[in-house]
């Protein structure tokens, strides 16, 4: 697991690839390629999981020189690959090696044989062509800008902010996407004229400045209605087994991050029957019991797959500052509260491991979120909920933002606009009241074009809740939680795999229909009945709870505080975008209890930070703690 960058026509120092040092500390390197009036710039931070010898250095060239190529991530089945190819003069054992000859015997055509995780860069000198490559799920970012006949491109954006090239500036049309859905779908980042690469695509850059996208998606997985429930557990056991067998690949020990609940409990499992080394375990948990503590159940889950335990208990304190201090690495807002989370808990893991598996990518594919009950029943009943009027929610449920948005969603007829509105956190009237200035422009904006591609590659024939599982597997989740889990580990040079997001078995679980999914109200379904075969029933059926966090509370005290703190500064960005009376009285309300306001606050003040981050000062230097910020 790597950070890569690299320019066309524009230089790039070692002082830009050192703002990703993080992501690959074993070592780094820069080098310049000069073809004509051409200038190419290539760099690499290599973080050695996978051959730790200088073979495996980057970047890499060919034995004839006409390719190199610049890679983060792996390639699980780097070694099936490497059997393919003929006449090739092999110096070590790494991926990055074997993909390089692979792509030159099989053309940029050959990543849809990857399986893995990745992000690359591969230069075909005698056709003058430079390829951006995304993997399948998108669990390794790319970020580009593109001025005419110039590129800049890296795992993360501040090396493209640092390059004078790049005039630094915030895109109304992608603030609007990010206040809608909670982060901004590829290719929209929050700076103006920053494009995230979208995952399973490939861009084509010709040094005459011509471009060409192209997605390499699987084809549409047509659901196979007559499988019976014993064949698909033989089938899913088998898969997962496969791919914790494939991502345990590594010449250092792999760790796990582990939860109280039964995504990471199964990976556990199966890690600790597979690995010739006892497996270390890591928890984070919070003040407080219930939902924000699940450190006594992981501890049960340590005892019952042996594993080398360690906890870390996270107080409020230490939650925000490293709340603020997460977005040198994210780069753009964070809604999820859990973020800061796993920011600490990456931070003890890499005391001990290098990687680890998460339970991340097990949701999406197998309906485990609430919100796919809630589409089963409005899909099922929309006609009745679609004639309710939208202040009944507030009115009967002010604490339950969940009803609210059911009803909204359900007024909508066309599945693509009812999904886009299941995800909408501020609607227009919402916005209505919060926009000022140019951002009211925004306000009822189409947004639809965002996710239209990855709609129309669901099965027409599928219900609904599969297309919306589809939907989410394409877009949700590769820019949003991948992104940032990869960013957070990364940030304490851990890289993290996801065995829920193995291509085949992702392949395989949509081609299910949707009562081996969700079947009544228990949601992953498939998953838990072939868990039978791992774990006890009581691991399986604990309560959901992921990596909870008490920010709701905490926005009834001290957080609203911080929060009017940020928007009464004179130079903030809600005074140029936003209504500050009218944050002003969603804090009131959420502090009496009259509305549930905690996503729409966390985002508000999550914006602030970011801004006050990246606008407001100089990225690279920020302030070391959150309360130099708020005075």
């Amino acid at each position: 697991m790597c950070g890569i960058a690299g320019s066309v026509n524009c230089k790039l120092t070692k002082e830009s690839i050192d703002l990703i040092h993080h992501r690959g500390p074993d070592s780094q390197a820069l080098i310049e390629i000069e073809m004509g009036n051409n200038h190419l710039f290539f760099g690499h931070t290599r973080l050695s999981i996978q051959d730790l010898s200088e073979a495996g250095a980057q970047p890499m060239f060919t034995d004839c020189g006409n390719y190199c190529i610049t890679f983060n991530g792996e390639i699980y089945n780097h070694k099936e690959l490497r059997q393919r190819l003929s006449d090739v003069n092999f110096k070590g054992q790494s991926d990055t090696e074997t993909i390089l000859y692979y792509l030159k015997q099989f053309g940029i055509e050959g990543v849809k044989d990857f399986n893995g995780i990745f992000a690359f860069s591969f230069f075909d000198r005698a056709k003058g062509k430079l390829y951006l490559v995304r993997d399948w799920f998108g669990t390794k970012p790319l970020y580009y800008y593109l001025n005419g006949n110039k590129l800049l491109f890296s795992s993360e954006i501040k090396v493209i902010l640092n390059n004078p090239e790049y005039k630094k500036d915030i895109d109304e049309t992608a603030l609007n996407s990010f206040l809608t859905f909670r982060y901004n779908p590829a290719p929209q980042t929050l700076y103006k004229d920053i494009k995230k690469l979208e995952a399973a695509s490939y861009l084509e850059f010709n040094l005459d400045g011509t471009v060409k996208y192209t997605d390499y998606w699987p084809k549409v997985q047509k659901i196979n209605n007559d499988i019976t429930e014993e064949e698909a557990l033989v089938e899913y056991r088998r898969l997962l087994d496969q791919s914790v067998k494939r991502q345990l690949l590594s010449d250092v020990p792999v760790g796990l991050l582990l939860s109280g609940g039964l995504d990471s409990a199964v990976l556990g499992k199966l890690m600790s029957e597979k690995a010739s080394y006892q497996i270390k375990t890591f928890t984070v948990g919070f003040e407080g019991k219930g939902n924000y503590n699940e450190l006594d159940d992981a501890r049960i889950t340590s005892q019952l797959i042996n594993s080398e335990h360690h906890e870390i208990y996270m107080e409020k304190d230490t939650y925000m500052n490293y709340f603020y201090k997460s977005f040198f690495h994210t780069e753009e807002p964070i809604a999820e509260p859990t973020i800061p989370a796993l920011y600490y808990l990456s931070n003890l893991a890499s005391q001990h491991v290098k990687v680890v598996l998460s339970g991340q990518g097990a949701d999406e594919p197998m309906a485990g979120y609430k919100r796919y009950k809630g589409e089963k029943f409005i899909s099922d009943y929309r006609k009745i909920l679609s004639m309710l009027p939208l202040s009944l929610a507030s009115t009967l449920f002010p604490n339950n933002s969940t009803i609210d948005r059911g009803i909204y969603s359900a007024k909508f007829k066309d599945e693509l606009d009812r999904f886009i509105a299941i995800y909408t956190l501020f609607t227009p009237d919402l916005k209505g009241k919060l926009y000022q200035g140019g951002l009211q422009d925004q306000i009822g904006m189409d947004q639809k074009f965002l996710f239209q591609k990855a709609f129309d590659r669901t099965d027409k024939n599928a219900d609904s809740l599969s297309k919306l599982l589809f939907l989410d597997t394409r877009t949700m989740l590769p820019d949003n939680l991948l992104l940032f889990n990869d960013k957070l580990t990364m940030a304490n040079s851990i890289e993290n795999r996801v065995p829920y997001l193995d291509i085949d078995l992702v392949n395989y679980l949509e081609t299910l229909p949707i009562h081996l999914k969700l079947k009544g109200q228990m949601g992953k379904y498939i998953h838990k009945k072939a868990s039978e075969a791992w774990l006890p029933k009581s691991i399986i059926h604990r309560k959901k709870r992921g990596f909870e966090t008490p920010v709701g509370d905490w926005f009834k005290s001290e957080l609203s505080d911080s929060l009017t703190d940020l928007i009464d500064s004179s130079d903030s960005l809600s005074r140029k975008y936003f209504n500050v009376p009218f944050i002003k009285d969603m804090i009131q309300q959420h502090r009496t209890m009259k509305r549930d306001y905690k996503k729409q606050l966390f985002i508000l003040l999550s914006l602030e930070l970011w801004h006050s981050s990246f606008f407001k000062s100089d990225f690279s230097s920020q302030p070391a703690d959150l309360q130099s910020v708020i005075g």
